[in-house]
C-alpha cells in the first residue's frame, strides 16, 4: 500500500499508516464531500476522515500523472490502473466526445482504488494446487479473491508450465511472475495473439463475458491451450446463465470450477469440482 502514500492526501497517509491491520484493507473509496469508506475482507468502514471535491481532484491528477489526455482510452472504461497492479475506479458524471470517439469524464465524484494482495491465503487453497492444473473457471462474488487467487495460481503454474496472462487492465502482473503479458488490450485480441505468437500452454483472463472473449477461448482451445479464467457469480449456475459462458461450459473447456466466497473475514475456497 505504501505505494499508493504518494498520490493521497496527508491526512488519509496518516491514517492509514495507523490503522490496524492495514493490510487486509483490499479498497479505499474517496468520495467528493463524504468520509472516507474502506473495504476490509468484505466489510464496509466508514472512516472520519472527510474527503473534499478537491481532495479526489488531486489524487486523480497524480494518478493519471498530470495528463488526463494519456490516459483517455482507460477513462473511458471507467478506471486507470497504476503501477504496481492498483486500479482505481472513477465515478462521476461522463459525456461522449463526438471528436474523441469516447465517454471523458465532466465531473470527478469519486474514486475507488482497489489493493491488490499477493500474500493473501485461502483456506483449502491447496486441494487446488495439488490437483493436476487444467481449464479452470473460478467463480466468486464481488470481494471474494477472485483476483488475488487468479494472480497466486498464476504465479504458481509459472513455475513449471508456459503461461501468457492477458492483463486487460494491468492489475494481474507486477513483473514478479515468470510468465508472458499482454497487457493493456482486450481480452479477446489478447487471446488471439497470445495464441499466434506465444505458444503457451495456459492463459490466464480474469473477468470473462463478453461474446468476443469465448469465441477466441474456443479457437485457441482448440489448438490445445488450456484457460485459467474467473467470472462473477455465488454459483456455477447463475454463471452458466450468460451464454457467453454457458457456451465455453457447454464446449468442455472448464475441466474444473473453483468456488469462492468471503466468510468471516476469511477467504475461502468453498468448492472445487471436477467436471
Amino acid at each position: 500500500m505504501e505505494k499508493l502514500f504518494g498520490y493521497l492526501p496527508q491526512n488519509v497517509t496518516d491514517y492509514l499508516k495507523r490503522y490496524p491491520l492495514a493490510d487486509t484493507i483490499t479498497e479505499i473509496r474517496l468520495r467528493a464531500d463524504n468520509c472516507m469508506m474502506l473495504t476490509q475482507k468484505g466489510n464496509t468502514v466508514k472512516t472520519d476522515i472527510y474527503i473534499t471535491k478537491k481532495d479526489v481532484d488531486n489524487v486523480f491528477f497524480e494518478m493519471c500523472e498530470n495528463s488526463q489526455n494519456a490516459y483517455e482510452d482507460e477513462i473511458a472504461n471507467g478506471f486507470v490502473t497504476l503501477k504496481g497492479g492498483y486500479r482505481v475506479g472513477i465515478g462521476g458524471e461522463y459525456y461522449y466526445s463526438k471528436a474523441a470517439g469516447k465517454y471523458l469524464i465532466k465531473d470527478l465524484l469519486s474514486l475507488n482504488i482497489r489493493i491488490p494482495h499477493k500474500n493473501i491465503h485461502f483456506k483449502n487453497q491447496n486441494k487446488l494446487f495439488s490437483a493436476q492444473p487444467a481449464g479452470t473457471l473460478i467463480i466468486g462474488p464481488p470481494h471474494s479473491g477472485k483476483t488475488s487467487l487468479i494472480r497466486i495460481y498464476s504465479e504458481y503454474l509459472s513455475e513449471k508450465y508456459r503461461l501468457c496472462i492477458c492483463d486487460e487492465r494491468r492489475e494481474l502482473y507486477n513483473g514478479d511472475i515468470g510468465c508472458d503479458v499482454i497487457a493493456g488490450v482486450g481480452k479477446a485480441e489478447a487471446i488471439s495473439m497470445a495464441t499466434r505468437t506465444l505458444n503457451p500452454q495456459f492463459i490466464v483472463c480474469d473477468e470473462i463475458g463478453l461474446k468476443e472473449e469465448s469465441e477466441n477461448i474456443l479457437s485457441s482451445v482448440n489448438t490445445g491451450v488450456e484457460f485459467i479464467c474467473s467470472a462473477h457469480g455465488k454459483t456455477a449456475d447463475q454463471v452458466f446463465k450468460r451464454p457467453s459462458i454457458k457456451l465455453l461450459a457447454d464446449s468442455g473447456v472448464f475441466k474444473r470450477l473453483v468456488l469462492l466466497e468471503c466468510d468471516n473475514n476469511e477467504f475461502v475456497l468453498k468448492e472445487i469440482t471436477d467436471v
